[in-house]
């Protein structure tokens, strides 16, 4: 749905660019081989509201982008990995929430880019509902797994990074299988309330691995 919107914007641009292009050419025209009587400073006039227009287009075409997630559709596990690496390397805490994490324990790249964080001072958090392997726990010292221990695995799959610094907040959720596999990553502009929500979600799935 929002690359939808993303496009619906794109077009709207695009359609205004070349409406203006065509005005521009038409009053050229009119200006330079029409026998129409000159008037004086009619260039400066028309230009002048061209111009206005087309910047508060461009203005409020940019302010709304602003607004929409960025979106991205992996049709390899390999590309969801290479975001993954990315995404991770940009943030001073990271946060995986996911129902399992053999895609972690697969990947030594990532995981070297994880312990990397961590040597660095990154707090790395790991939630799942099962218990990770120790060969994992082994590689990635210094990362807190945060086991729930969840009769039924939760459908949440969102990794967020600097979530100890308000503001800073990004947030990438997960959904479908590849080729379809969707990913949309939200910040403090385009949701604030979904970070919120994921904020939640952490907090509370770390209350039920510290229940008795």
């Amino acid at each position: 749905m929002q690359n939808l919107v993303k496009h619906t914007l794109y077009l709207f641009l695009c359609i205004t660019g070349l409406t203006a292009a065509m005005t521009l050419v038409g009053i050229g025209y009119a200006w330079f081989f029409s026998e129409a009587k000159e008037l004086p400073h009619l260039e400066w006039l028309i230009g002048s509201v061209i111009v206005e227009v087309v910047a508060v287009i461009l203005m409020l075409a940019k302010k709304g982008l602003k607004y929409l997630p960025d979106t991205q559709t992996d049709k390899e596990p390999k590309d969801t990995l290479k975001f993954m690496e990315s995404f991770i390397s940009t943030g001073t805490s990271a946060t995986v929430v996911s129902n399992r994490v053999s895609w972690l324990s697969a990947n030594d790249k990532l995981i070297l880019i994880l312990q990397s964080k961590i040597e660095k001072g990154t707090h790395v958090e790991i939630i799942t509902p099962n218990e990770v392997p120790e060969v994992l726990r082994e590689k990635l010292n210094g990362a807190s797994f945060i086991v729930t221990k969840e009769n039924v695995s939760p459908e949440a799959r969102f990794t967020l990074v600097n979530g100890d610094r308000s503001g800073a907040e990004k947030l990438a959720i997960a959904r479908g299988v590849h080729p379809d596999h969707e990913i949309t990553i939200f910040d403090n502009n385009s949701g604030p309330q979904i970070i919120a929500m994921a904020k939640d979600i952490i907090r509370k799935s770390k209350e039920l691995a510290n229940a008795p």
